[in-house]
C-alpha cells in the first residue's frame, strides 16, 4: 500500500536519487534540507511500507502569494499507472489551498509527452512557452495552469 506523507530529512537522498532516475533537475540534499522548515514549501513523498520503507514518488512546490509554483513530480517507472502522481498532486493542490493558493503552475519539457498527457488529465492548459528553455539536452518548456478547486 502506498501512502504521501510529508518529506524529511531522512527522505532526502532518496528523493534526489529519484529525481535523477527519473531525468529531472534536483535542488540536491543541501539544497532541500535549506527548505524543509518554509511554511510555503510543499514536499511530498510517496511511501510504499514494507519490510523496508521505500519511497516510490515525490512532490515539491511552494506557495508564493497565492501561486503553487510546482518544481517536480516524480513517479519511480515501476510504480507509474497506479495514480501515485494523481495522489501527489491530489495532496498538494489541497496544501496549496490551505496556504492560500488560487492557482498552480509549472514548466514541462516540450518533448516530455507522458508528462504533457498526465498534466491535461489533471486539467492543466498551456498559457505560455520558453524557448530552449532546458539544456541536456536542449529543449522548450510549456508553461501550464490550472485553478485550484478542492472539493469540500
Amino acid at each position: 500500500m502506498v501512502r504521501v506523507a510529508q518529506m524529511t530529512d531522512g527522505d532526502l537522498p532518496l528523493v534526489v536519487a529519484l529525481e535523477k532516475e527519473c531525468g529531472l533537475n534536483s535542488r540536491g540534499v543541501d539544497g532541500y534540507r535549506k527548505i524543509l522548515p518554509d511554511q510555503n514549501a510543499i514536499l511530498l513523498v510517496a511511501i510504499e511500507d514494507g519490510e523496508d520503507r521505500c519511497i516510490v514518488g515525490m512532490f515539491s512546490g511552494s506557495v508564493v502569494v497565492d501561486e503553487m509554483q510546482i518544481d517536480n513530480l516524480a513517479v519511480n517507472e515501476r510504480y507509474r499507472r497506479m495514480r501515485i502522481g494523481q495522489m501527489l498532486l491530489a495532496s498538494a493542490l489541497s496544501s496549496a489551498a490551505r496556504l492560500g493558493a488560487v492557482v498552480a503552475t509549472l514548466e514541462v519539457r516540450s518533448a516530455n509527452l507522458p508528462a504533457r498527457a498526465f498534466y491535461e488529465k489533471e486539467g492543466f492548459a498551456l498559457v505560455g512557452f520558453r524557448k530552449r528553455y532546458y539544456a541536456a539536452p536542449s529543449d522548450d518548456a510549456l508553461l501550464l495552469t490550472r485553478e485550484i478547486q478542492i472539493k469540500s
